[in-house]
């Protein structure tokens, strides 16, 4: 089996406008009022430390991430690696003419999320050669939460 590395940004960033940094601003001045209406002193402080985290990762751009798909697994980084043993399935997210499709790696532990990778599709049908060998392809379905994200811009 041959290996296949590629480097890919490790999340989708999508550019955001000032209305979007106002919006923000404005539902969490809203939700912090009813807190405080509420006398809900500890959820006014979530809301504060939760606005400072999405006004700050907002803007954050994705760092490039290295993949590797070899004959034990799938390596992330130098840290992370999964073997094929963990993983059920895969299924492959994206259309044609995209520069990215997204590559969702199930596992057999049912309540470990899914993995999502971004793949260079001119990439694809080189990774879908070798993983249709080890693992079951599936459909990839949009879940409510990526539906959400994708809406939201974050």
């Amino acid at each position: 089996m041959e290996e296949i590395s590629w480097q890919a940004p490790e999340f989708e960033y999508r550019e955001k406008t000032v209305s979007w940094y106002w919006f923000s601003i404005i539902l969490a001045v809203l939700v912090l009022a009813a807190a405080i209406w509420q006398k809900n002193f500890l959820f006014a402080v979530f809301v504060i430390l939760a606005e400072i985290l999405i006004l700050t990762w907002a803007n954050r751009e994705p760092s490039l991430v290295e993949y590797r798909l070899n004959k034990k697994g799938l390596d992330i980084g130098k840290n992370k690696s999964y073997t094929y043993g963990e993983i059920e399935s895969f299924g492959v997210r994206g259309n044609e003419g995209e520069e990215w499709s997204e590559l969702v790696f199930t596992f057999k532990k049912s309540l470990r999320p899914a993995l999502k990778a971004s793949l260079p599709t001119h990439l694809l049908p080189q990774v879908k050669k070798v993983l249709e060998v080890i693992l079951l392809e599936t459909e990839v379905k949009e879940s409510a939460f990526d539906a959400l994200e994708r809406f939201l811009r974050f």
